[in-house]
C-alpha cells in the first residue's frame, strides 16, 4: 500500500491494514524487513500525531488492548478528544 501524508487521507480499513501488518509480523522473506517496519512505525507516529509516539505501538498502557484493534481504538479516541480529523469515509 502506498503511504499517505495525513491520517484523514486513509479509510479506517486502510489504516488497519498497516497496523495489522505490524502486529501480525512483516514477511520474513522481505530482505528489508527491519527497515520496512521502522518506516511503518515512523509513518504511524507521524500521521497519528499521538503523544505516546512509538510507545503507542510497543508499550500499551495498562488496560489497553495490545493489538492492532487496541491501537486503532486509542488513535480514534485521542484524535476525537483533541479535535483532530478522523479517517475519511
Amino acid at each position: 500500500m502506498k503511504l499517505k501524508s495525513k491520517l484523514s487521507d486513509y479509510t479506517e480499513a486502510e489504516f488497519m491494514e498497516i497496523l495489522s501488518e505490524l502486529f501480525t509480523g512483516v514477511s520474513e522473506t522481505r530482505e528489508d524487513a527491519e527497515e520496512y517496519v521502522n518506516s511503518l512505525v515512523d509513518h504511524i507516529t507521524e500521521v497519528t500525531e499521538h503523544p505516546e509516539k512509538s510507545d503507542l505501538l510497543y508499550y500499551p498502557l495498562e488496560g489497553r488492548e495490545d493489538s492492532a484493534a487496541g491501537v486503532m481504538k486509542e488513535i480514534k479516541e485521542w484524535r476525537a478528544k483533541n479535535g483532530k480529523p478522523g479517517f475519511k469515509s
